[in-house]
């Protein structure tokens, strides 16, 4: 019979509560806040899912273990769907495996987490739901079942998967029993060319990175021109009692300072929520200037135009000692030269 424990991922900065069944060799570990998926089965010892550690600082999609896909699996067209008239928003598989599950019951004998909307969910699907995650091992065998009910007086269109990521060396080395109802085998074999020539987007020229690049910053940051905003934890605490919404989503985030604003890095669909929900912007834009003593401009982390304002990671430093914030600056390859 298996056995719960929990644990603690805790990696680049972020930690995330973990629940893992274990049965003889074989253990197989649950991630509730990062979509509620599986992001561990071994046997051994030896790992069977590519588990990516760098997405575990990303607030994006994640693309590692096992995610959840609701409620639609691939992209709508133009990426938007279309219900009763209105276009909304959402990204690429659906809204469940970014946002953080709730754990209903952890027992030896089933992990079951729990998805219901909010404010964002109905964002970008305005529908009522409530998703049972239950995940369960015995022996080698790893059990997942999704439970999708509906919670609203009105048809739930929806679409449910798995998008499991393998840890392989070697595709010959690799087979699939799957045993489905229907299956479509329209995917296979040689597909039909583009009709016209596909344009490819222009690549913007690579920034070089400095020789002496700014201690403790991620070359991201240092190419970009942004330095970690020093107040947004302070602001994501004081979310969690003015909108537990927000704070739900934004409580694994990051933010930046660019010279001018502070950048939210929350992931898409945040950015496209944010941006058409002004009482949320004035929250936020109050809480900074609370925390820090300074009102700043607020905007959206897009990577590809971060770095326009300034040129590089130390002059945002200074601009937020401008503004009257406490910043230390240390040259690390200086400090080590002298």
């Amino acid at each position: 019979m298996a056995k719960l424990t929990e644990g603690v991922y805790e990696k680049y900065g972020v930690s995330y509560k973990t629940l893992t069944l274990t049965d003889g060799d074989y253990a197989l570990t649950v991630t509730p806040e990062k979509g509620g998926m599986a992001t561990s089965f071994t046997k051994s010892g030896e790992e069977y899912l590519w588990l990516r550690d760098k997405n575990f600082e990303s607030t994006d999609r994640p693309r590692c273990g096992i995610p959840i896909l609701f409620p639609n699996c691939g992209k709508p067209d133009d990426g938007v769907h279309h219900f009763g008239g209105a276009a909304y928003p959402i990204e690429v598989h659906g809204l469940a495996d970014l946002l953080p599950w709730q754990v209903k019951t952890a027992e030896d004998s089933a992990i079951e987490l729990t998805l219901t909307p909010n404010g964002l969910t109905k964002f970008v699907y305005p529908f009522d739901f409530a998703l049972t995650m239950r995940y369960t091992l015995c022996g080698g065998t790893a059990t997942l079942a999704l439970t999708v009910a509906n919670t609203g007086d009105k048809a739930l269109p929806f679409s449910v998967g798995f998008h499991p990521y393998f840890g392989v060396t070697k595709l010959d080395n690799v087979s699939f029993a799957i045993d489905a109802a229907t299956c479509s085998e329209s995917a296979k074999g040689e597909q039909p060319a583009a009709p016209e020539p596909v344009q490819q987007p222009s690549v913007p020229p690579v920034q070089e990175k400095t020789a002496d690049p700014v201690p403790g910053k991620s070359d991201k940051t240092v190419q970009e021109g942004i330095a970690p905003f020093p107040y947004w934890e302070q602001v994501v605490q004081q979310l969690q009692e003015k909108d537990p919404m927000l704070y739900t989503y934004l409580r694994k985030s990051k933010a930046y300072f660019d010279g001018t604003r502070v950048l939210i890095d929350g992931g898409k669909t945040f950015r496209d929520f944010i941006r058409a929900n002004k009482d949320s912007q004035r929250l936020i834009k109050k809480l900074i200037k609370d925390v820090s003593g300074t009102a700043v401009p607020i905007g959206p982390y897009e990577p590809k135009s971060a770095g326009k304002t300034v040129s590089n990671a130390e002059q945002s430093l200074r601009a937020l000692e401008k503004l009257g914030l406490d910043v230390s600056i240390e040259d690390s390859a200086r400090k080590t030269r002298s």
